[in-house]
Parts: C-alpha cells; structure tokens; sequence
C-alpha cells in the first residue's frame, strides 16, 4: 500500500525483481514479498482469475487498493498473486490482508500450486464484510508436491458486493528475519607507527575483527578476523596495548584469551587463555622489555605475559574481595602498576620489583563500585570513577609506604583521555574537549565538540588525534592546540558487524524494534516485508543509544530501558532520533546505601522491566550498580522529574505489569554483578504491588519454595499472570491475598546460568488468539489454554530469548544477532 496516487513505471523491475526470487536464486529468504502486494503498481504481479473483468486498481481511503466488483450472482471474480512464491512441502503458511467490504462479503484464499502450475488445493480461505479496514488472515500446510504458493483475493459466484484489498502479506510458520543491528564502534584501541589499532566486536555467531587504521588519510588498510575455536569462543574484547617492541596485544572475551598482532602482517597470534577461570581480560598495558601487565573478572587476576608464558603476580584476588581488575597503568621508571579494581573500588599501586602493595584510593569514593579506568602520565595518576577523573599525586613517604594526594576531581568527564604533552592532558567534558594543566591544576575548555565516543587518544605531531564511534561510524577527531583548528573525519573501511540483539520488543507503529548488545544501537523491522538478504539489516541501524535492556509500546510512544545507569528514553513514532532522554536512574539514591531501613536505593543501572499505567506513568524496574543488592522502582510522569523507590531490600525489580490498578512487580533474589554470594542468602523472590494513589507498597509471598526470581508478569483477562522459575502463579487483583500456582516446567539450573534469575521469561497475549496466552522459558516457546492453565510447547531452540508479537498476531524472539519470527498455529 501507498497512500499516493497509482503508478505503473516500476512494473518490469518489480516483475524482475519476483522472478529472481523464485527457486534457482540465493538462498537468503527472509521474508516472502508477493509482488506488489500493496498495489502501488496497480494489478501487476496479479494475474486474472475466473470471469473476466470485476478487479481493477483504484484509491480508497487514501490507499492504493485491488477492487473487486460484482454485480450479480452469475460470476466470480479474482485476482491471484502469480508467479507464486517458492514454498515448501510441510510448511504452514499464513497468509493476511487488509479489506474494506462495501458492500457484501469479501473472500481471501491461500492456494498451493506444483512445479508445472497446476493447482493442488482451493486452499484455506477467509472472509470479512463491514465497511471498514479489516485484517483478515488464513493458513494451511503446502500439500505434497507443492513447488508455489500465492494469495488470491476472491468474489464467488454466490456472491454480490464490492470490496477493496490492500497489503496482502504471506509468511511462513518459522522464519529467520536474519541480523537487524550492525555496528562499526570500536571497543578498544591502541596506536603504533602514524597508526590505530581498533578492536571490533562480534557475537557468538561471528567472530570480532582488528582494523589497522592509518590516521592521515582515515582509511582502514587491514582487516583480520580475530582466531578462536568452537571449544573456545571469542566473541569481543575491552583491551587494546601496544608494547615497548611494538606488538599489539588484545584482550578478549568470554575466553580471557591473549592475542599478539604484528604491524604488517596479514594473520594474529593466539597466544592461549591467560591463567585462572576468568572470562575478561579487561585491561592491558606495557611494561619494559615487550612484556605486558593485564588484569581479569572474574577472580580478580594481575598477571604479566613475558617470553611467551603467563605469569600470576601477587595474590587472588589481587585486592580482597575483588573481582575485577577492571584498569591499569603502569609507571615504567619506578616499575610499579597502579590497579582500579571492583566491584567494591579499590586503587592501589603494586611494585613490581618489591611485591609492596599501597591502597591509593581517596576515602571519598570507598562506596563506588569501581574504578573504571587509569593513565600513568606527565607524573600522576589519572583515575576514572563513575564519570569523575581523579587527578593523583603519587608520594613516598618517610617509612617506604606510598600514598596520594588528589590535586583535582573533574566530574562529567567521559572514559579516556590524552598522554600528557606540553604538561597537558586533553579529555571530553560536558560533550566539550577540555585541558587540564598539571602544573597549574587548571582546566580549560575549548568550544570544540568531537562528537563521538572515543576509545584511545595519541598524538600526531603536535595535534591530537582521537578515534572512536559515532553515529555515522568509526571517526578519527583531531585537534591543533596551537591553532584551535579541528577536524572529524569518517574512516572508510571499518568493521561493520553485525550485533546481538539484547531486547526486543513492538513498538505503537507496529514495527519491530531490537536493541543491541554491549555496542548499542538499535534496529527496526517491518512485519512481513523484511527484504531477501537476512545478513544485513533491512534498514540502517539506529545510533545513539547504548545496549537496551527493555522495550515498551505505550500510549503510542515508545519507551525503552537503557544500560548502563538505567535511562529511560522516550520516542514518538516518526519524530527525531535518537530519543529523549527523560531519566536516569544511575543519578537516583546514594552510593553508600543499599536500602537499608530508612535509606534510599543505590544508585540503579540495568532497566529490565517496563510497564505503563492508566494515568500515562511509566514504571521503570532495574538492578542496581555493581556489588550492589538492592534494585528499586521507578516512576515516571509526563511534567515531572521521576523518582526511584526501595521497594524490596536486598532484591532487584525485573518484571513489571499494570492489573487491576495497581502495579505489580517481580524480584529477582539476585543483584548486580559482583555480589557475593551471587543470590541472597535465605532469600525467596516475591511478587509486590504499587498503588499509584497512596504510593503504598504490599508484598505477596509466592505459594513456592524459594523462587529465585519472578521473570514475567502479565495482565490477563483482568488477572495477573506470572512465572516464578518454572511454575506459573495467577492472582485477582481484587482478591491479592490468594495467589494459586502450577508448576508447568521444571526450575532452570540457577547455579549454572545466574544470568536466568534476571530475565528468563516472557508472557504475553495476542489479540487474535484469545484463547491463549504465549511466553518462553529457558529455550522454549509455549502456549497456555487460558481455561486449563495447560501448557503446550510450540518448539524448543537452543539460544532462544526474548518475545514479542506484531499486529498481525505473529511471534518474534531472538537468538544471538537473528531475529525470529513463529506465526502462531491458526484453527
């Protein structure tokens, strides 16, 4: 359909376009696209079908339609989508379009034909009437010897009226819809010889890349594939060092392995998996002599790798209680290395020579979770901590013991910043690139706004140079301190790859939105009109947000949960992107509080749940930072500024459902990464409700022993529905003293997968099948009579997450980077 008046220039390519697609072409088949199937180019693609004459293209509504007129009960009349479409013996198909019945009834078939053209089956069929735009949709199974299928539209002989056909849409039962996020951000950087080296992310399916990048004429000249094994796979990496004999070493993940690349050369070292049963190298650095210092989650590992063998220094943890050695620097004349260590922050200098350990960190930021990143340079210590930088001075005392003195506390500061040159070290702040003069302890800004993330800054000559991502891609920003005269410029060449897909979920325009992981960006799928090529997006990916945990259509806007510091953004279908940003809940609560009795949350980071309410609110339900236990409610209005809530201590909020008025929210016993023990001890995962009148919050003790979590919640025919693990509970908001369960599967393994505990569960409703309700759990896709409360599995796939439905009634999840679309059995 296009709301514009009928054109047929685009008849042969379209016409060309169909027969490439049929059997004999590449295999990539996303979506199945009948020609035309809006009838933008009038009947092309549409062949006739019974009694002469009684379609023709017209408008109506503002539409391009396909109308079919009968005058008297002597005929019958058609048009049939042909060619048909390559379908295969077995499959369901389904098959939907948008009628508007003038007058009479209007029919719609699903026909089956073989390799020479001839007709298998009359085909399931569909009828509306009433005047208005109807969606109707048949199915069936393609019949043995089936080679086509099509889609007719259809006036029979016992019937008069007029009807007018638009968006005439067909898919298969199982369908991969292919990658839907790419991105071109480099995770970490390093610099040799007038060039950058950046590390790209992949996923589980596809392996990450180095680019060499040469920084004067901003062009990738090498790409490498990084190496790994089915035994052991690498899916990214953090970690980027050049050492002092110019070799580029990488950090990777989830395999902790260490790769050596040397400049020229067309092929990387694995050089194994660094000591321990960690899973991140997430930082390195040089040392004297090629050797390199890195450090480790999950055991909080310091270790060296030097003549071809990995060494452990010091104890491990090396901080503890620490499990992140999440940052290095190192002081190569004094040979000691200062370590930022989590999830509780630790900063200490270790003396390479001596073994001496000195904890560094100012007792101001004891109640962080981490120091996020450190630079050795122009003579002091550069410590990144929650978007605060810590310039240090780093002094011996009389007795041999170290300490430091902080000379200043730069606040909204992004991650990295410059080697010092001329006694200045250049960062981003507030957006702008800001000086800091160690002499002088001053700060200077400039007006000049790079407008990218940067992974690793250098120095080219006498002007900086930064890389990182930006909306459009990979840049290279430069600036001229002498001058003021800056440049950005887009690397041609980079790394596209594609990104696994982190949430999902439909947005109030009917389309399909996913959010990607670790690197961010966002993808958009129109149901049923994916194009042929499932390796690349069918539209460009969104930039500008970071990964998305949670997706909500409501009030026709869009919202979605952000990691990290738990924003919420909001986006009007059709408006600007990226969206607004209307709450942090990382700025919400206080470090050094976890909700203990009288005290607010700490500050919140994973937003995992959305829902919204009558009055246009919306609750957000997150984890909180790392090491913290506590997650929190939040609540959002239109006009206001929010507020996030304590609402069960020692337990993050990660499913949410608006019933009967009140709010409903699920805990899991879990909280952020770094707890320990991962789950609270003796706790049970409960269900709460949230009264927006009175703000009062009830608990309501699940009727099972210890749940771990409560992963989804969902209004159902006036009631609450949930899972708890592998039992489903039910609830009368009218009644909430009385919860009934059932165990429908057994519990997952929460030991083995914690990550479970956050977000392994979905339930939903699908407007055109009412008589059930639809979720997953661990790698299975069910159904539930919504009478019996038995469960039916639809199919069972390894890696399978998330669930959503379009407004036709179909079912997406994801694994991976691939989207997934099931249309659920039609009667």
């Amino acid at each position: 359909m296009r709301r514009a008046a009928l054109c047929g220039t685009a008849a042969t390519a379209l016409l060309a376009a169909l027969l490439t697609a049929l059997p004999g072409a590449p295999a990539y088949a996303s979506d199945l696209r009948i020609l035309n199937d809006g009838f933008d180019d009038g009947l092309v693609g549409w062949s006739g079908s019974h009694s002469p004459g009684g379609v023709d293209p017209v408008v109506w509504d503002g539409r391009t339609t396909a109308r079919v007129t009968d005058t008297g009960p002597a005929a019958a009349y058609g048009r049939e989508s042909m060619p048909g479409l390559p379908a295969t013996v077995g499959t369901r198909y389904t098959l939907n379009a948008t009628v508007w019945a003038e007058t009479g009834s209007a029919h719609l078939y699903l026909r089956f034909r073989d390799a020479s053209g001839r007709l298998l089956t009359g085909g399931a069929n569909a009828s509306a009437t009433g005047r208005r735009w109807n969606r109707v949709m048949t199915s069936g199974v393609a019949p043995t010897g089936t080679a086509t299928v099509s889609a007719l539209i259809y006036s029979g002989v016992a019937d008069v009226g007029t009807a007018y056909w638009d968006e005439v849409l067909i898919t298969k039962d199982l369908t991969d819809l292919g990658v839907q996020i790419e991105s071109s951000a480099p995770n970490a950087t390093t610099f040799a010889g007038g060039k950058a080296y950046a590390l790209y992310t992949g996923t589980a399916d596809v392996n990450p890349q180095l680019a060499e990048i040469d920084l004067a004429t901003a062009k990738a000249t090498r790409k490498i594939t990084i190496p790994d094994s089915a035994a052991s796979p690498t899916v990214g990496g953090w970690a980027a060092a050049t050492a002092t004999d110019g070799s580029v070493y990488l950090g990777t993940y989830p395999n902790s392995k260490l790769y050596r690349y040397v400049p020229g050369q067309s092929t990387i070292a694995d050089l194994g998996r660094a000591e321990g049963g960690y899973s991140f190298i997430w930082d390195l650095e040089p040392g004297a002599g090629g050797k390199v210092y890195g450090g480790t989650y999950n055991d909080g590992r310091y270790f060296k790798y030097d003549g071809g063998a990995f060494t452990t220094i010091g104890s491990v943890p090396i901080v503890a209680g620490a499990q992140y050695v999440r940052s290095l620097a190192h002081d190569p004349d004094a040979n000691a290395t200062y370590l930022g260590t989590g999830t509780d922050a630790g900063l200490v200098r270790f003396d390479n020579v001596t073994g001496q350990v000195d904890d560094l960190l100012p007792a101001a930021y004891a109640h962080s979770s981490m120091v996020g990143g450190l630079t050795w340079t122009g003579g002091r210590l550069f410590a990144w901590i929650d978007r605060t930088l810590l310039v240090l001075r780093v002094a011996r005392e009389a007795g041999g013991a170290y300490t430091a003195v902080t000379d200043a506390a730069l606040t909204d500061v992004d991650l990295h910043h410059s080697p010092a040159r001329d006694g200045k070290v250049w960062f981003v702040k507030e957006g702008l690139l800001h000086s800091y003069d160690v002499a002088t302890r001053s700060v200077q800004a400039t007006s000049v706004r790079p407008g990218l993330d940067v992974t690793g800054y250098t120095w080219s000559g006498a002007t900086l140079a930064g890389l990182g991502a930006a909306v459009d891609g990979t840049r290279i920003f430069t600036y001229d301190p002498a001058t003021g005269a800056s440049s950005s410029r887009l690397v041609s060449g980079a790394p596209v790859l594609p990104a696994a897909i982190n949430a999902l979920g439909a947005g109030p325009d009917g389309r399909v939105y996913t959010g990607g992981y670790l690197t961010g960006g966002t993808g958009v799928h129109d149901p049923l009109r994916g194009d042929g090529d499932d390796s690349r997006p069918d539209t460009p990916t969104l930039a500008g947000l970071d990964q998305t945990d949670s997706v909500l259509a409501h009030d026709g806007r869009l919202y979605l949960g952000v990691y990290p510091s738990a924003k919420l953004y909001g986006y009007a279908p059709g408006g600007s992107w990226p969206p607004a940003l209307l709450y942090t809940g990382g700025a919400a609560g206080d470090k050094a509080d976890d909700c203990e009795p009288g005290e607010g949350p700490p500050p919140q980071d994973r937003p995992y749940a959305l829902a919204g309410g009558p009055d246009g609110a919306v609750y957000m339900g997150t984890v909180p930072k790392y090491g913290k236990r506590s997650g929190a409610l939040t609540i959002w209005r239109q006009g206001t500024t929010g507020r996030t809530l304590c609402v069960v201590p020692d337990q993050s909020v990660v499913s949410l459902a608006y019933a009967g008025g009140k709010l409903f929210g699920g805990t899991s016993t879990r909280g952020a990464l770094g707890v320990d023990p991962v789950y609270a001890p003796g706790a049970s995962a409960t269900l709460f409700s949230f009264d927006p009148a009175t703000a009062a919050v009830r608990l309501h003790p699940l009727p099972l022993t210890a749940p771990k979590a409560v992963t989804a919640l969902a209004e159902v025919d006036g009631e609450l529905w949930g899972l708890a693990g592998g039992s489903l509970f039910t609830l009368d908001p009218a009644q909430p003293g009385t919860i009934t369960a059932k165990r429908l599967f057994p519990d997952p393994d929460w030991a083995a997968r914690p990550s479970l505990a956050w977000r392994d569960g979905v339930l939903l409703t699908v407007a055109q099948d009412p008589d059930h309700v639809y979720g997953t759990f661990g790698d299975q896709l069910f159904r539930i009579d919504r009478a019996t409360k038995t469960a039916t599995v639809l199919l069972t796939v390894a890696g399978m997450e998330g669930l959503t439905a379009d407004g036709f009634g179909n079912l997406y999840y994801k694994i991976n980077e691939r989207l997934y679309r099931f249309a659920i059995p039609r009667p």
